[in-house]
């Protein structure tokens, strides 16, 4: 298949899915007003110093021009209100829009006009792309038909995340520095487990706009020398260290199926992580995890402590984890899957699977 992509070029998730159609055969190019990640190709579109609701919408002129030269055989969509608008603008079907989760558990919720465009791209989309039951049932309440909507965890490559040598005590964040993520509760239930357990070390990967006022916190709290942040990984260097982490920690407000929390989950990092909708399908409260009241860092720092205190129970939530990942968070599989989805697309066969 001839695959046109529109999506950010310069996140990791993007790059991740383009090569892997790549490497089934497929010729993906992709269109993005963002610059590439470093050793990645995009067609660039322009992207004038705008608010993105009209900065997008604006790109479509180039982008449908440049479509009709390419002539793909499907257009795959990320992120709805960007991308997926502009997917639809271009003209081109059919039209695959892959919700990513904020796009519609927060974003399309917010206002009248947000929720016009959400609803004005996935009526018209021939396939949306879930990755959790909230975000599909978030999908179907602002307009996305029964007959085009399909659920799929995007999933985890398990030759890449994999189990490693446990370094002892070691506790690591991957969240974003952005206020979705609630950093701040992160620092301050560390500064308890820190105390607890001096040989515990805290290693925060990512970036964001919050970064500056975490690492002032982050100084201000926690004990000099047992933390670290560590800046964007990566994937080849995230994997190693989620191999040798003993705990994996997100205080996220917000979440469909986390790939951070499936990637912690395949490297064997025991995960902490909040309770809320995303979470819950994938981590049972001290079975494979433990969950924790959102915004509450005493209720994280207590779950911490508690799976660092005990050698025993981190072993089997390990292995239970494992298995879950091994029976549906699969990259290879669930992927495979998807490519069914584009191939029916394209020869205008019936989707295969149950609605979402």
């Amino acid at each position: 298949m001839r695959i046109a992509t529109l999506s950010n070029a310069s996140v990791l998730h993007t790059v991740r899915w383009v090569r892997h159609l790549r490497s089934r055969g497929h010729e993906v190019r992709v269109w993005s007003l963002e610059p590439a990640m470093e050793g990645f190709e995009c067609e660039r579109l322009p992207a004038p110093p705008l608010p993105g609701a009209l900065r997008y919408p604006l790109a479509a002129p180039a982008l449908a021009r440049s479509l009709r030269a390419f002539a793909p055989d499907l257009v795959d969509a990320h992120y709805v209100p960007n991308y997926g608008l502009l997917g639809v603008l271009a003209g081109i079907r059919p039209l695959a829009v892959s919700a990513w989760g904020s796009d519609l558990l927060l974003a399309g919720g917010r206002d009248a006009f947000q929720r016009a465009r959400a609803r004005f791209v996935l009526t018209r989309a021939q396939l949306v792309l879930t990755d959790g039951a909230n975000l599909a049932l978030a999908a179907a309440r602002l307009g996305a038909a029964r007959e085009t909507l399909r659920m799929v965890p995007w999933g985890v490559d398990r030759q890449r995340f994999r189990p490693g040598v446990r370094q002892r005590g070691l506790i690591l964040s991957t969240r974003m520095h952005e206020p979705v993520y609630d950093m701040p509760t992160v620092l301050r239930a560390a500064a308890d487990v820190l105390c607890a357990h001096p040989e515990a070390t805290l290693a925060i990967a990512g970036e964001g706009s919050l970064r500056p006022s975490l690492e002032r916190l982050a100084s201000q709290t926690l004990p000099a020398g047992r933390y670290q942040f560590l800046g964007r990984l990566t994937a080849e260097s995230l994997a190693d260290w989620l191999g040798r982490s003993e705990l994996y920690v997100s205080a996220s407000l917000s979440d469909s199926t986390s790939v951070s929390l499936l990637e912690a989950m395949a490297a064997g990092a025991v995960p902490v992580v909040s309770d809320i909708e995303g979470n819950r399908p994938w981590v049972t409260d001290r079975r494979n995890g433990r969950l924790f009241r959102p915004g509450d860092p005493s209720a994280l720092a207590a779950a911490m402590h508690e799976s660092l205190s005990d050698d025993g129970w981190r072993d089997n939530a390990r292995k239970s984890g494992e298995e879950e990942i091994a029976r549906r968070g699969d990259w290879q599989v669930n992927l495979a899957r998807i490519e069914s989805m584009f191939e029916a697309l394209v020869s205008g066969s019936p989707l295969p699977g149950d609605s979402a």
